[in-house]
């Protein structure tokens, strides 16, 4: 199961929505570091105008695991993303 979700091109051409569905079936069958391996290498790869909504998740599945200072940079990162992405639609307002 892991296998197809962390192929490489397939992964990284995941939408969020799709790299979601795929964390959470990770997730459900208790590959929690699978999951938390998925986000990683898909935010290292896309340019998804979504992002954001990637970091979250990784970020609440590091502090799942209680890995602090990873989860604290994967919140920064969110905010950073966000930032962007609300900015692009004021501009377009």
């Amino acid at each position: 199961m892991s296998n197809q979700y962390t192929s490489g091109a397939q992964m990284t051409s995941f939408t969020v929505k799709e790299l979601t569905q795929a964390a959470d079936a990770l997730i459900a069958s208790g590959h929690l570091q699978e999951a938390i391996d998925l986000y990683r290498q898909w935010l290292q790869h896309n340019h998804d105008e979504h992002k954001h909504v990637a970091w979250f998740n990784y970020g609440w599945l590091l502090q799942k695991q209680n890995k602090v200072d990873e989860a604290a940079n994967a919140y920064d990162q969110l905010t950073n993303n966000y930032a962007r992405y609300l900015s692009g639609n004021a501009a377009m307002a």
